[in-house]
């Protein structure tokens, strides 16, 4: 979780001193190096202001967010910044070690039974709402089709304020919120989470770091994370938890996803039939 993050997700105010901290904590960049009581005196308050914002933000301790700090670099890049993979650079041998390393390790974060709860949540929605920051786009059309594929009414939401809020007009008690949420929240999501919530919808978050306090805290999260080079980050953990999604909704209701599946090919059909080529592999018939 990212400073940027908790802060996202903060549903209580900040007071005067613990704002001089944040400011501390995002604009030093030997902050994620500094004890609570300089950064405390950088800020010009007292060191048990710092250490109640950072579990106000959901940290265990100051300890806990200076990791995150020094982890992440704060949220400010730097000159200097770490290379992508520079223990191992471009060695595609290396990398994709390193991806199915990553992969392995999901099932250890994410159980089988919160999967099949939150594809439960999905699948007896009216429609599903999702939403990330921009780096989340790519994610956001996957999960989309995804969900269409086995019957779902999707509303993508991404872009300005007011896009999100013109989309998100229509959602109401039988409504679900999908958000993801990777090193970085969008500034409106706790806000927009804590909304579904008070409308009576149900909530589900996609995320890079197993259990971090997102406030409000989502009915179902699904959290595990990525590669472990900070320099490099890709979207493979995501992507499986998506398909894996789809997969868990299916097999809820296999023939009626089944029956849905059919009634999209006929509709293809109808609309003008395939319009690609399917390839085959060398030496088959």
């Amino acid at each position: 979780m990212t400073l940027k993050t908790a802060l996202a997700s903060l549903d209580r105010e900040l007071t005067d001193s613990e704002r001089k901290v944040v400011n501390v904590l995002l604009l030093d960049v030997e902050s994620g190096a500094a004890t609570a009581a300089s950064v405390a005196k950088r800020a010009g308050t007292h060191e048990t202001t710092v250490i109640r914002l950072a579990r106000k933000l959901g940290y265990r301790g100051y300890p806990e967010l200076r990791e995150s700090l020094r982890q992440r670099g704060g949220d400010q890049p730097e000159a200097g910044e770490q290379v992508m993979r520079s223990s191992s650079g471009p060695d595609l041998r290396s990398f994709i070690d390193d991806e199915v390393r990553a992969l392995r390790r999901v099932a250890d974060f994410i159980s089988q039974a919160d999967l099949d709860a939150a594809a439960r949540t999905l699948q007896g929605a009216n429609r599903v709402y999702i939403t990330g920051n921009n780096d989340s786009r790519p994610l956001l059309a996957l999960l989309d089709r995804r969900l269409r594929r086995v019957g779902l009414t999707v509303v993508p939401m991404i872009g300005t304020p007011k896009d999100v809020a013109e989309h998100f007009v229509g959602f109401d008690e039988n409504s679900v919120l999908v958000a993801f949420v990777l090193q970085q929240a969008p500034a409106y999501l706790g806000r927009l989470m804590a909304e579904a919530q008070r409308l009576g919808g149900k909530t589900v978050m996609i995320a890079d770091l197993p259990g971090f306090a997102f406030r409000p805290q989502p009915n179902h999260l699904l959290a595990a994370p990525r590669d472990g080079d900070p320099g490099y980050h890709t979207t493979v953990v995501p992507t499986l938890i998506c398909y894996a999604l789809q997969l868990a909704i299916y097999h809820l209701d296999a023939d009626q996803n089944l029956a849905v599946r059919h009634r999209i090919e006929d509709l293809i059909r109808l609309t003008g039939g395939q319009d690609e080529i399917v390839l085959k592999s060398p030496g088959s018939a």
